[in-house]
């Protein structure tokens, strides 16, 4: 078991129902719109491409700007940008009921994307603040199960939605959530950071990213968290398209894509019952190396022409597995290691984890991977080989080393 250096018990000012309906929040505006962009575009009369701004449009404004959030939370505490980032996702969902044009609406989007990248990098520097390191693995793996069961839940409730009332329903449905994340920190949650840093300076703002960069097991960590989550954004992205030329009907699909998420929720279970135990490093290579044997299996396969929907399946469900186990130990050993600097650190990582999503998706894009099924597992090895290999670092990198001032 690894020793603690940090208080093993939660504070009183950061329940955990609390971080799991905040971290909700930016979860369920990722998708609830999906199903209503065919209504959308019909309703201002736009092409789909035009509509896929109001996805594409919150991805991009939830990755960078936690840049900004990790930081400022650093500097100012963990409760003020929390609160201004619940504000401006409400803001936004107000703003898309009474949106008049698909340009309004698409702002409306990115003001939603902004306060939603508060939840997820906040939230994460909250739990450092909270717990030791593996202890803190262990409550993250039980959050960003939400991370998995909140986009599904919204998606499909999104669809119900726009059936009975309407796209502007889902609106109001982020509206009403970020009123109420915002209202509920407002009145629950205390300041956790309490050592803040102070004003912003440019200047050292760009010393305290050199100082992140320059702590290797934060990188190791950092890279072994994105290329899991990376791998798990291609796979949703890419595989649907396999099992189309498979003959599925898009309700089949769904059902055969669904092992993922569930072998996600159970290696964030291993990760809450074992994390303790076995400790960051060894957590985050078993899920690396689980990874690259599911991916490399399946494309063996693929290439002897032998996959199928439940070959395909039950490999989504390992590498979901791995997942489970990468994603939460990696992420809060990245943030842990830092020190000081959790919040940056946290900011950087979120946006680095959703970085090599669009890096990975374009890769794909551009070898012809939505088209070839082979070509485009060829990159999620690559992801997987790095992510070894990050993950092989992190266990080499003495403990000592990690920045915990």
């Amino acid at each position: 078991m690894e020793p603690s250096s940090r208080k093993t018990g939660p504070v009183a000012s950061a329940p955990i129902w609390l971080l799991i309906l905040t971290m909700g929040c930016g979860a369920v505006g990722l998708t609830i719109i999906s199903p209503s962009l065919k209504s959308v575009a019909e309703e201002f009369d736009v092409d789909s491409a035009t509509a896929q701004f109001l996805l594409s449009g919150y991805f991009i404004a939830i990755a960078s700007s936690q840049l900004i959030y990790g930081p400022m939370s650093d500097r100012y505490g963990r409760r003020k940008p929390l609160l201004i980032g619940m504000g401006l996702y409400a803001m936004g969902g107000i703003l898309g009921v009474y949106a008049a044009s698909i340009t309004t609406l698409i702002y409306a989007r990115i003001l939603q994307g902004l306060g939603a990248a508060a939840t997820v990098s906040i939230v994460r520097a909250i739990i450092n603040d909270s717990y030791d390191r593996t202890k803190g693995a262990s409550v993250f793996a039980t959050i960003s199960a939400v991370m998995v069961i909140a986009p599904i839940f919204s998606f499909i409730s999104g669809g119900l939605v726009d059936e009975m009332i309407g796209w502007k329903g889902t609106m109001v449905i982020i509206a009403l959530a970020g009123g109420l994340s915002l209202v509920s920190n407002y009145f629950f949650l205390n300041e956790t950071n309490l050592n803040p840093m102070g004003k912003i300076v440019p200047r050292l703002l760009i010393s305290e990213y050199y100082e992140l960069f320059s702590n290797r097991l934060f990188l190791a960590f950092v890279i072994a968290s994105a290329c899991s989550v990376g791998i798990f954004l291609c796979m949703i992205g890419f595989v649907p398209y396999e099992y189309s030329r498979q003959g599925l009907s898009p309700g089949e699909i769904g059902v055969w894509f669904a092992a993922t998420p569930v072998g996600y929720m159970f290696g964030n279970f291993i990760t809450r019952w074992m994390a303790q135990k076995w400790g960051l490093e060894s957590m985050t290579l078993i899920g690396s190396i689980i990874c690259f044997l599911s991916i490399g299996l399946l494309f063996l396969m693929t290439m002897g022409e032998l996959q199928n929907p439940f070959l395909i399946s039950f490999t989504g469900l390992v590498m979901g597995f791995s997942a489970g186990l990468v994603i939460p130990n990696a992420t809060m050993g990245a943030i842990a290691s830092a020190g000081r600097l959790a919040g940056s650190a946290s900011g950087f990582t979120g946006a680095l984890q959703m970085g090599f999503g669009v890096i990975g998706g374009s890769m794909i894009a551009a070898v012809g991977g939505y088209e070839l099924f082979h070509l485009g597992l060829l990159i999620i090895i690559l992801m997987a080989v790095l992510g070894v290999a990050a993950s092989l670092m992190a266990k080499s990198i003495p403990l000592s080393e990690t920045a915990r001032s």
